[in-house]
């Protein structure tokens, strides 16, 4: 071994000895804490959502609105055909509830439309012209639209205590007056210039206030108040032989408990082709195991059903969306119409009307809220489809899935009801999505589209927002 190697080695040697007595005498760093071996945290699940499109349930009427009290705000708006086009187009309402405002002067001797008194705050002649001119509006944009014509009460001539408000049907002698009921609702036919495909003889028949049209009815005659079930079926007989017969719908009860005591009686009425529900007993104080047994009670009962009277009355557009799921879900209603597709504009407080107008020709016009809330559900959802089976993995992400009638087109409606955001993907049993669009709201941002997403591919749902998927299929 030559010189070298050996101090090479000598070194090694050296070395090694100096590190092993260092740190046996203590010198350097303490020896560090041990090491917990630490589990990466697992992406978070994707949350998956199930359509089955062969398992039908209700079929759809569709989603709409009413036009009634301030119509004549927007027939003499000066920007009234894009609020038109606003409301009849855009929106893709399948239906309109309108009030029955055909009240003539000294009626029965005078049927004439063109002698038409504001009497006892009613307004008729103003609303009266103005509820033919947005039917016309309404068919001009969409041919397919449909019609429910609701009435409030009588006239004067066939009321007990000869006013709009309040009171009841008047007797003649002994009798309460059902024929003459009937021929005035034969009149009403006459005179409107078009054909209503849904009529409802009385709205609220048991509400009565002095402030508006009311008039009111037990569902069996009693001695101080006319049948609803016998004027229903006195009407039914006058009309069923004309060349368009609407359909008869009814109670249009104001809350829930009142429309199960009509139902139960009408249930067994053949005249009565659908229900129509009002649920004013719903606030936003009620318990939601509340609102969902008070809508299993309309789902309950076998004939279909109509949401005909409900808007603003829950906390705000969010609240209402939750609400349309569970009527749909719960009480299987086959259509939904928000009370104010245009309503005045408010003076202060939530913009309920679905677009808020003012008595002014120049004032502008607002869309709100619950414009692109009922949107999601009306867009993309019509007359003729059937609601199918949809099932979450999370109970906080409702939705609502529906089929058109050719089988080749599904809509989901989807709330995420959670405090976060949640990615979802779509399922659909025993069938292949080939194209998708998706649009979405949140508080302040509204109905926006969706862009770049495959079927396939995962969608994000932030919290408390509602979204829009239609799927070609």
């Amino acid at each position: 071994m030559g010189i070298a190697s050996i101090i090479k080695r000598g070194l090694s040697v050296f070395c090694m000895l100096f590190i092993i007595n260092l740190f046996s005498c203590g010198g350097g760093d303490p020896d560090p804490a041990p090491v917990t071996p630490t589990t990466p945290t697992p992406a978070e699940e994707e949350e998956t959502i199930t359509v089955n499109p062969t398992d039908f349930k209700q079929e759809m009427v569709g989603f709409g609105g009413a036009l009634t009290w301030y119509c004549n705000w927007v027939t003499n708006n000066n920007s009234k055909e894009q609020i038109a086009d606003l409301m009849f187009d855009d929106l893709g309402i399948d239906i309109i509830r309108f009030k029955n405002w055909y009240y003539p002067g000294n009626y029965p001797v005078n049927k004439s439309t063109a002698d038409m008194p504001d009497v006892d705050n009613d307004y008729a002649k103003s609303h009266w012209t103005a509820t033919n001119e947005l039917y016309e509006l309404a068919k001009k944009r969409n041919p397919k639209i449909k019609i429910l014509l609701s009435s409030w009460g009588p006239p004067t001539a066939l009321k007990s205590n000869g006013k709009l408000q309040e009171g009841t049907l008047k007797k003649d002698g002994a009798n309460f007056m059902y024929d003459a009921f009937a021929d005035y609702w034969v009149d009403v036919l006459d005179n409107v210039p078009f054909n209503p495909d849904y009529i409802s003889i009385q709205n609220e028949p048991t509400f009565i206030t002095s402030g508006w049209t009311t008039c009111q009815w037990a569902i069996n005659e009693t001695s101080t108040l006319p049948g609803y079930n016998t004027a229903f079926n006195a009407v039914y007989d006058k009309i069923k032989t004309r060349t368009h017969v609407p359909v008869m719908v009814g109670p249009e009860s104001q809350d829930v408990p009142t429309f199960v005591t009509f139902a139960n009686v009408l249930k067994d009425n053949p005249n009565c082709s659908m229900y129509a529900f009002h649920p004013y007993n719903i606030n936003s104080g009620t318990a939601d195991a509340n609102v969902t047994t008070s809508l299993k009670s309309v789902g309950n009962f076998a004939k279909p059903n109509l949401m005909t009277e409900f808007s603003d009355n829950l906390s705000d557009w969010y609240s209402t969306a939750l609400f349309i799921h569970k009527a749909l879900v719960e009480a299987n209603t086959s259509g939904y119409i928000y009370w104010k597709l245009s309503w005045s504009t408010p003076t202060s407080g939530t913009d309920a009307g679905m677009i808020s107008v003012g008595s002014s020709s120049t004032s502008a016009y607002k869309v709100t809220p619950y414009y692109h809330l009922i949107k999601h559900f009306a867009k993309h959802i019509d007359a003729g489809h059937h609601r199918v089976a949809a099932t979450s993995t999370h109970e906080s992400i409702h939705t609502s899935a529906f089929i058109s009638p050719d089988n080749s087109k599904l809509t989901l409606v989807i709330i995420n009801d959670k405090s976060s955001t949640e990615e979802v993907k779509i399922k659909i049993t025993g069938k292949t999505a080939t194209a998708i669009s998706a649009f979405q709201s949140k508080t302040g941002t509204y109905y926006k589209a969706i862009d770049g997403k495959a079927p396939g591919d995962a969608i994000s749902l932030p919290s408390k927002s509602i979204t829009t998927v239609v799927l070609s299929i």
